[in-house]
């Protein structure tokens, strides 16, 4: 030992200084802010997909025009919050309408005079509008994380958070400029409040006055939710199940306030059911009447809507996600655990809604991904603090998270890469105009009128259904190399898989994707469909009778596999035959 040094023993037990209160609450809101940024970070990568470019002008997402579209019509320097359009609420319009605002004002609005202006501003609208879902999807995994930190531990609540921050379809639909992904979050935001309602062990009871609090602004973001979406107003069963199990003595005034706040908030959400009622009853009736009898033939012939669904979230969240959230709430719901049976309270019957329709879109189970990404980081949280079985629930945990089952950190790569890559109907569209090139009388044909699901031969192809069918087909008339066609009836009405495109016109090309075959071919043979459907399975199969007689299959574009339609959209199938020589 060199002379006045210390003993070794004394140096290596000298006491390190406890963290401050100040560094341990930084440091709790870091996480949360980490949290947010890894999961926007995500939803970021590949928000531009399907936009304006060399080959189209509009958003191959179906929805986004009419959505920009309406929500042009609310002026909010007038007050005016009355689009005239209640297929949804109204805040995400709102919202949508101020964000293009800011657009116009930091990026330049359009010149009337010019369409490649006016479509280049739409898609920096719709890009404005997908941020707002990105945020908000990212938000809503912030708010899974703060719900389980009263439940459970940090690495359970962060668990839950990258269950819901890394499932596929709620990654997909957060790059979307829709309702679907805002609404969630302010339903979350409902059940955070709520469930703070309830005294967690080692935490003093809420007092009367901040009760009030909390189940004030539940009420007001189920309201809220239910502005962007109306399922959304379900939301506030949760909080009404909270004060009839832990404040019954109060229950009637409190559900009373809680009710009154879910409908003021609805109301200023969507003023239009005040001011505009009669437009308001026409659209909301419409919604409900659609969701209860289909979307079109997409979803005929398919299972129930409760074994759908089902498939939708094995599909969207994970097979490992759902089986380990749907256990874990039971469990806790059975042991009487107030916060699972609050979530089970709304999850039951909207997932009864949704089971009882026809319409059976993935983004229809997005609420329910709120109480199964809690069950799944309550059960890592528990299964950290087992010895013996619990590490098969951690590992659990951390398959579903890595995605082995298709969901999770591998599906999201997989549907990111369609994202970012280039779409098959661009790809399929720039093979034909090759096989085209300086050749003015080569025609290519359509099963049916172009829109979404067609490659882009010219560039309004992707233009909203609102648009008149004659401007569309003035437009399509106009292209060469190559030239675009598809069989119209002597009356201009439009056919579908009409075999006379084969037998009278005879392009040189014909091009059809998967959302215009898939539902012809799931019909084949049935005969518990309707006459609609019965009709297009026979002109589909002497439309490919013939088809393959004088045709030769020569390119596929796409890798399609198992999709609910509202997934096809970044990822469908589009085929290409020629003409046999």
């Amino acid at each position: 030992m060199l002379p006045g040094a210390a003993p070794i023993a004394s140096m290596s037990t000298e006491p390190t200084p406890a963290p401050s209160s100040s560094a341990r609450l930084t440091f709790r809101k870091l996480i949360p802010l980490a949290v947010f940024v890894v999961a926007l970070a995500i939803r970021v990568i590949g928000i531009g997909w399907g936009l304006k470019n060399d080959l189209h002008n509009q958003s191959y997402h179906p929805d986004e025009g009419d959505i920009f579209a309406y929500s042009q019509q609310i002026e909010p320097t007038q007050f005016k919050f009355t689009p005239g359009f209640y297929n949804y609420g109204t805040l995400y319009l709102t919202a949508l309408r101020v964000a293009s605002d800011m657009t116009a004002a930091y990026t330049g609005g359009m010149d009337p005079k010019n369409e490649d202006s006016v479509w280049s501003y739409v898609a920096r609208c719709n890009l404005a509008g997908r941020l707002i879902s990105a945020v908000a999807g990212a938000g809503t995994v912030v708010v899974v994380f703060c719900i389980l930190r009263r439940l459970t531990s940090l690495y359970g609540s962060l668990a839950g958070a990258a269950i819901l921050a890394f499932s596929p379809a709620h990654v997909v639909h957060s790059r979307f400029q829709t309702v679907d992904v805002s609404a969630v979050l302010l339903l979350s935001l409902s059940a955070l409040f709520a469930l703070k309602v309830i005294e967690q062990d080692g935490e003093d009871p809420p007092s009367p006055k901040q009760a009030m609090k909390w189940i004030v602004l539940a009420g007001v973001f189920a309201g809220l939710s239910g502005g962007t979406k109306y399922t959304g107003l379900l939301g506030l069963l949760t909080i009404l199940t909270v004060l009839f199990l832990v404040r019954r003595q109060t229950f009637a005034k409190e559900a009373a306030v809680a009710t009154a706040s879910t409908l003021l908030a609805f109301v200023v959400a969507t003023p239009g059911v005040l001011l505009d009622s009669s437009n308001f009853q026409r659209d909301f009736t419409y919604e409900m009447a659609h969701t209860s009898t289909g979307h079109g033939l997409v979803f005929e012939g398919t299972a129930n809507g409760f074994l759908f669904h089902f498939g939708n979230l094995l599909q969207g969240l994970g097979t490992f996600a759902t089986l380990m959230g749907l256990a874990a709430l039971c469990f806790c719901a059975y042991r009487r655990r107030v916060w699972a049976i609050a979530l089970l309270a709304f999850f039951i019957p909207y997932y009864i809604v949704i089971g009882r329709a026809e319409a059976k879109f993935m983004r229809y189970t997005f609420p329910l991904y709120i109480a199964l990404s809690v069950g799944c980081g309550w059960a890592v949280g528990k299964g950290l603090e087992q010895k013996r079985y619990g590490r098969f629930v951690v590992a659990a945990g951390i398959l579903a998270i890595g995605g082995v089952d298709g969901g999770g950190l591998m599906g999201t790569t997989r549907y990111t890469g369609y994202m970012v890559g280039e779409d098959p109907r661009d790809a399929a569209a720039r093979y034909l105009k090759e096989q085209a090139k300086g050749d003015k009388s080569y025609l290519v044909g359509l099963p049916e009128d172009p829109w979404f699901w067609s490659p882009p031969l010219f560039t309004n192809s992707t233009a909203s259904r609102a648009m008149k069918r004659s401007i569309r087909d003035a437009d399509m008339d106009a292209a060469t190399e190559p030239k675009v066609t598809y069989y119209r009836n002597p009356d201009g009405r439009a056919t579908q898989f009409d075999k006379r495109l084969v037998t009278d016109i005879g392009p040189n090309a014909v091009t059809c994707s998967s959302f215009e075959y898939e539902d012809a071919e799931r019909l084949q043979g049935r005969t518990d469909v309707s006459e609609t459907g019965k009709a297009l399975a026979r002109d589909y199969k002497a439309f490919m009778e013939v088809l393959q007689q004088h045709y030769d299959l020569d390119q596929r574009f796409g890798d399609i596999g198992p999709m609910t339609h509202d997934m096809e959209y970044v990822q469908p199938a589009v085929l290409v035959w020629k003409r046999k020589k």
